[in-house]
């Protein structure tokens, strides 16, 4: 049986990035809406989902996440993890984001504004501010690879990572063969990336605390 801090820990991973995220496409590239939808596996075993539903409009992108884990030992649950958020983008800067975490009974509220040049932060009561520029761990933004810091999506907590380019890669999605672009972040967060050439989040790697094999892949 997973002790509970090692489960806790590789819960509170998923949604940190997750983000930025199951990313089945239900429309073309093209299309103004997408439905992302990752199976999320543990050293190959499904455990869960993170979804995402982009829209995106002339000037901007609406995002609604939601993320439902799971975790059994012979049958019997010892790890449930619930995330919802949504987050509100007008040419290419974020202007809202909500988010509400339910981490095996450990509650986070967080609510971010953009004001001025900056965006207003209030996670779990507590009060801050960072750059208008700032970018959510919720990962479906490509842009997220030329940033130095990274908003956690549960609390607010601005992180600290360097991201490094892996060039080109041909990964599984959706049964076949897929080229893209794989990247590494590393820091405060750490996470394997990859995306297509559309620039949308392809697959996710990662490590638990408890060395075990995380990968966010479409079916």
């Amino acid at each position: 049986m997973f002790p509970r801090p090692v489960v806790a820990g590789l819960l509170s991973a998923l949604a940190l990035g997750l983000l930025p995220a199951s990313l089945a496409l239900a429309a073309s590239p093209s299309s103004a809406e997408t439905h992302l939808d990752f199976t999320v596996l543990k050293n190959g075993e499904p455990i869960g989902h993170h979804q995402i539903d982009l829209t995106r409009t002339s000037d901007g992108e609406t995002v609604a996440i939601r993320t439902n884990i799971l975790v059994t030992v012979a049958y019997v649950p010892v790890y449930r993890f619930e995330h919802t958020g949504s987050e509100v983008w007008l040419n290419g800067r974020l202007v809202s984001l909500r988010s509400q975490t339910n981490d095996d009974g450990d509650k986070h509220v967080l609510t971010v504004a953009a004001k001025d040049d900056h965006i207003e932060i209030d996670g779990d009561g507590a009060h801050s501010q960072a750059s208008g520029g700032e970018i959510p761990a919720s990962l479906w933004n490509h842009d997220l690879v030329k940033q130095t810091t990274l908003l956690n999506t549960l609390t607010g907590k601005q992180m600290a990572v360097a991201v490094a380019d892996l060039g080109d890669d041909t990964i599984r999605s959706h049964g076949a063969d897929t080229r893209a672009h794989h990247y590494k972040v590393t820091g405060e967060i750490q996470r394997e990336l990859w995306y297509d050439p559309a620039g949308t989040l392809v697959q996710v790697k990662f490590k638990a605390k408890d060395d075990s094999d995380i990968l966010y892949t479409l079916g």
